[in-house]
């Protein structure tokens, strides 16, 4: 006498009441045959739509025959949407029609009404809330078709060379602290050059050398003439981080000045 929902007999339904809501969800996937509702929205709208319909009403503790009934109402609601494009205010007679049929009762086959005053009350909120307060959303889901989009971004990182990145900004870090940990390690020629250098370099013979052809840098090693570098090296390092001190203190002297005077305006 009351429409039943022809995708599920009553013993299925059954069993779908011993499951917990992942479960149902996963039944839900293969009865209606759903295998891209994870990237295909039209398919997860129905699923979702089908899934809290049925879960609903357990919650609502309905038998198997009166789910049954809910979710084909859902179903009839969906097809006169999807199929028929049936507009709002027809869709929603549909809807108070199919529903006034579970109050009949028929005495000579003792059938009862389906549901009672409080629950055809909580039927009718949940289709509103669920269903018909978002039918322009419905419509345009199963009216305009979603292009397909591969998105993606390629990102190229780009390592950064020690000895060419700009030195941080004064008032950023003290000058020792760069000196010290950031700044990079001067470079040394490699021994070959040091070689070439010290052999296009010669000195002219002297008085007092006993032969000729002796330079100068002659009797020092390649390992004197890096200690000698390294140290004049450092001396330049030095007198360049007390120059860069000196003006970071002249910086501040002169800020201080300039925010003491503007603190002094202010008061006035």
């Amino acid at each position: 006498m009351f429409p039943q929902w022809s995708i599920l007999a009553q013993d299925q339904i059954s069993l779908l009441l011993e499951l917990t809501v992942d479960q149902v969800q996963m039944q839900f996937e293969d009865i209606l045959g759903f295998k891209k509702h994870q990237t295909c929205l039209k398919e997860a709208a129905i699923l979702d739509y089908f899934v809290a319909g049925f879960w609903w009403a357990k919650e609502m503790n309905f038998n198997c025959q009166q789910i049954s009934f809910i979710m084909a109402l859902l179903q009839l609601l969906l097809d006169n949407l999807k199929d028929k494009q049936m507009p709002f205010s027809e869709n929603i007679k549909a809807f108070t029609q199919n529903l006034l049929t579970t109050r009949k009762s028929s005495a000579d086959t003792n059938v009862k009404p389906l549901f009672d005053r409080d629950q055809i009350k909580s039927i009718t909120d949940y289709f509103k809330s669920g269903l018909f307060q978002h039918y322009r959303l419905y419509q345009f889901l199963f009216t305009h078709p979603r292009n397909e989009m591969l998105q993606g971004m390629e990102r190229n990182i780009e390592v950064v060379n020690a000895g060419v990145f700009a030195a941080p900004l004064e008032e950023g870090i003290p000058s020792e602290v760069y000196l010290r940990y950031i700044a990079p390690a001067p470079e040394t020629p490699p021994p070959q050059e040091l070689e070439e250098c010290l052999e296009k370099h010669e000195e002219e013979p002297g008085e007092s050398e006993q032969r000729e052809g002796h330079t100068i840098l002659e009797d020092f090693s390649v390992e004197d003439v890096r200690e000698v570098l390294g140290e004049m090296t450092k001396e330049m390092l030095t007198k360049l981080q007390a120059e860069f001190t000196e003006k970071l203190r002249i910086q501040e002297e002169s800020y201080t000045s300039r925010l003491d005077s503007l603190k002094s305006e202010v008061s006035k």
